[in-house]
């Protein structure tokens, strides 16, 4: 007699990423940020996940998502695991990656504005490392360097900082943008609360910088005004320019709108977020990583020629 035999199981690597991840962040919302997609695909892929092992891994409430007592067992077996399996498949991304090469994954907006300089800083002072830009929204950046894919990111202030080291490279503030022939062009500086009743130009990336600015907004009472939400700096910078507008940029985005016929002026009080350096936790970076790393934290307040050096 011909024992029958049990049905196959078809789980993807995604889904036991997505499964590892949801159970750190305890969040639709935030696993799905980290993997660049939405809560629904989230909970899609998870639901399938059960489905096909017959498991419920996850208790759902209106407020909460927990883990069930199946669900912790299986995350002590299956995080080990997935980490395993990454690293063999990408074995140029970690430890065993090409001698001179590193990959670093850059917040978009920084990719346009101060890497460059840190780039060429590095590449004057190591000649024999290249360093391969991978340049993403800031959530990808942190997915990059936690899956091993990335050895370094370069990201502002991250809200989520979960099985990764930071160094701060420098404080950088809040500017206001303003056309050549503006009232506001010739100032200084530029209170918060002079901006009541101004049309805003406001930057809406994934950084972060809508969230900081619309704080600031609210704590010195700026009411009243109309407000555009715009994805790109240059973007912001053009319709300032044109006169549509006071925008509010990251002072480091100036560079990034250098054919803009634009002022930035500081606004005050002052309002800074921290550019860094990310790598994951407890791992040791292969020399020519580590060689990039050191060359950005010694340089950064040399190099960036914004903001301002912090110590870590």
């Amino acid at each position: 007699m011909t024992r029958e035999q049990p049905p196959s199981l078809s789980v993807s690597l995604h889904q036991l990423r997505l499964f590892v991840t949801l159970a750190r962040h305890r969040s639709f919302t935030r696993a799905g940020d980290e993997f660049g997609i939405t809560q629904s695909a989230v909970s899609r892929s998870i639901r399938e996940l059960e489905d096909e092992i017959a498991l419920r891994l996850f208790d759902r409430t209106t407020r909460q998502v927990a883990l069930t007592d199946t669900g912790r067992k299986l995350l002590a077996r299956i995080a080990p695991l997935v980490e395993e399996l990454e690293a063999t498949l990408r074995p140029r991304a970690l430890e065993g990656g090409e001698p001179g090469v590193v990959n670093l994954a850059s917040s978009c907006g920084l990719t346009a504005s101060v890497l460059p300089a840190m780039l060429a800083s590095c590449r004057e002072c190591l000649p024999d490392i290249t360093v391969v830009v991978m340049d993403r929204p800031q959530n990808a950046v942190l997915q990059l360097v936690r899956s091993g894919e990335a050895e370094l990111g370069l990201v502002i202030a991250p809200g989520n900082l979960d099985e990764l080291a930071a160094e701060p490279l420098f404080a950088d503030g809040l500017a206001a943008v303003v056309g050549a022939s503006h009232r506001l062009g010739a100032v200084s500086s530029i209170d918060w609360q002079q901006l009541r009743g101004t049309p805003l130009l406001l930057l809406d990336d994934d950084t972060g910088t809508l969230g900081a600015i619309e704080a600031a907004l609210a704590l010195h009472g700026v009411t009243g005004a109309v407000r555009q939400r715009l994805t790109q700096p240059a973007a912001v910078a053009r319709m300032a320019e044109a006169g549509l507008g006071v925008g509010i940029l990251p002072l480091h985005a100036r560079a990034a709108c250098d054919g803009a016929q634009t002022c930035f002026i500081p606004l005050s009080p002052d309002v800074p977020r921290t550019i860094m350096l990310v790598r994951r936790k407890n791992r040791a970076l292969r020399a020519s990583a580590a060689n990039v790393w050191s060359h950005f934290v010694a340089r950064s307040s040399h190099t960036l020629g914004v903001g301002q050096a912090v110590e870590a």
